[in-house]
């Protein structure tokens, strides 16, 4: 099974996403936000369930490829 460079753009999109939910909890934390926190923090767990989806998918694939 070939890899699909949009499940890497997937994965990448997904990485850079997660670092700007991120960076949006820091400032949130600084300013005592506390709905914001709990929204971005909600937001990242989505965003990581979804990345480590995206990620086992190509780890499968890849061990396919290497086993064939």
């Amino acid at each position: 099974m070939a890899m699909n460079p949009s499940d890497w753009d997937e994965l990448a999109r997904l990485t850079a996403r997660l670092d700007e939910l991120r960076d949006e909890l820091n400032v949130a934390e600084a300013e005592s936000g506390i709905a914001r926190i709990y929204a971005l923090e909600e937001q990242i767990l989505e965003m990581e369930e979804r990345r480590a989806q995206v990620f086992r998918s190509l780890q499968d694939r890849l061990i396919e490829q290497a086993a064939a």
